[in-house]
This record gives structure tokens, sequence and C-alpha cells, in this order.
């Protein structure tokens, strides 16, 4: 143990009888209580802000204000199935997300920006895949994972049309409504920073901010769309915190455009990336389709 940490222990009249090193911060075992520590990082006014918003899902905190170091009660997880701890931490977000939102009045120049930011990712993945296609044709032979890309180019296309019209309506929708929900998002959303004991824990708060919900949204699907479809994300989540429509336009929009392809030289690995990139596509263009389907009845 380093002199910083004895010195926090004995402040807080620790007796350890034990202590581990567990990522960035220290398991210390108490006769009475177990504790986790972390060093340089201290997020007192976010719980005491969970607290007065009467969310709960997190665990006992040991700090006072100026504090340079989180203590917290040390939680032991109990095993949870992958699926069900997926939906365990969606419904967790979606409880934070409903004792946190409020409504913020925007100027138009934000939305104007947020718009112009997502149109001009939108025509650059049209023309990097465009390129891409052009490239393809004039070759005799592809290599695997341009071949599977080809192969289903024109889904990539569908969906990048209809993430353009999608966006060009919810800028029309904004301009006459400039307000916008936010609420206090995790913005570390992980499985690991989900403990489920007698209630279900969100730890490490250390990115939490204010936005808009679907950003917690987006990066939960991004991870977990191999374990939950999106349909179910939606009837899950809104059974606790109801999305509006211009919102989960929006979510629609950031999954399509989705992040830049990190190629390497290994083929294998390249096919790889695009074998999940079009798995990935095709659980949003489903979706669409059901989706579709639905309101035609």
């Amino acid at each position: 143990m380093n002199k910083e940490i004895i010195e926090i222990i004995k402040k807080r009249n620790i007796h350890p009888i034990g202590y581990q090193k567990i990522g960035k911060g220290f398991f210390i075992k108490d006769k009475n209580c177990d504790y986790f520590l972390k060093l340089n990082t201290c997020n007192y006014d976010i719980y005491k802000y969970l607290l007065s918003r009467e969310f709960y899902n997190f665990p006992k905190n040991y700090n006072d204000i100026g504090d340079n170091y989180e203590l917290r009660e040390f939680v032991p997880s109990i095993k949870v199935e992958k699926d069900q701890k997926v939906n365990d931490l969606l419904e967790t977000l979606a409880l934070l997300h409903k004792k946190t939102i409020y409504k913020r009045v925007i100027d138009l120049d934000d939305i104007k920006k947020i718009y112009e930011e997502l149109m001009g990712l939108i025509n650059y993945k049209i023309d990097y895949f465009t390129k891409i296609n052009d490239k393809c044709d004039n070759q005799e032979f592809l290599c695997p994972s341009n071949y599977l890309l080809i192969k289903n180019i024109s889904l990539v296309y569908y969906l990048l049309d209809f993430s353009k019209n999608t966006l060009n309506l919810w800028y029309e929708k904004m301009k006459n409504n400039l307000n916008m929900r936010v609420c206090l998002l995790h913005n570390n959303v992980s499985l690991n920073h989900l403990v489920i004991n007698q209630k279900k824990y969100l730890i490490n708060w250390d990115k939490a901010m204010f936005d808009s919900p679907i950003k917690d949204i987006v990066s939960f699907y991004k991870l977990y769309y191999k374990d939950i479809s999106l349909d179910n994300l939606f009837q899950i989540y809104e059974k606790i915190n109801p999305l509006e429509i211009i919102e989960k336009d929006l979510i629609m929009v950031y999954l399509i455009i989705g992040d830049n392809f990190n190629f390497s030289n290994n083929e294998l690995l390249n096919t790889r990336i695009i074998n999940d990139e079009l798995i990935f596509l095709d659980s949003i263009y489903n979706y669409l389709k059901e989706k579709n389907k639905s309101e035609k009845r």
C-alpha cells in the first residue's frame, strides 16, 4: 500500500485485513465491510444528484466534498446469464434516464450544427463505399472482405439513403420545436459496469454527463446487437422511459452511420470486421422492415 492509501484508510477508520488491486482501484477487506478505493477521481456531486432524483442503483459512497479519491462499498456480483444481464443493464439505464430527464431549450444554431455534422458523416460514408465499389468493379478477383461487402452493398446504400431522409425529417421537426430532452448519461456503458446483487448497481461514473438519452442507447446497441434485437431494445427501454419519435429517428441515424472501419493487413480480420458490420446493419434493416409491416396493418 502506498502512503496516500494508508492515509485515506486511517482517515476513514478502516482496519484492513487484506487488499487487492482490481483494474484502476483497490479492493480493501475490513472486518465489518468491503470497500473499493480509486485514486484521482471523485464523483461526490454525481452521487448527491442521483440521490436527489431518487435513483439509488449505485453502491454506498463514503466521500466528502473536495476528496480527490473515490471510496465506496464493494458489492460482489452474482453470476447471471449474459442475455439476462444485457436486459438488466438496459432497464437500469432506462431508469437512470427517467429519473434525471428534463427539457432543455436549445438554439436553432445547435440543431443546425447537429444536422450538418451528421449529414456530413452520411455523405462521407456514401462516398467511401462508392469508391470501394468503383475500385472493385475494375478488379478481376476480389479479396474475401471486398467480395462480402460488394455482395451486400445494396443493403449499405439503402440504409444510408434511409438515414439521410430520416435526418432531413428530424431537422424539419426540430426547427419547429426547439426543445430537447436531456438527462444524466452513464456514458460508459458496459456489462462490466453493472453489478447484480440484492439490486442492480451501476459503477464507474467517471464519464457521466448530461446529454440526450439516445447516446447511451446507441452505445448500448453497438456493443450488444448480437444479444438483443432492436425491437426488444425499444420494448424493454420504453416500458420504463418512453422515447419521443424524434429521439428514435436520431437513434436510427446514429446507428446507421456507425463507426469507421479499422482495417489492417490481416485479411481474415478484415473479413470479420465486414461480416460483423453487415450483421449489425442487417439487424437495423430487419427492424425497419417489421416496423413498416406493422404500420401498414
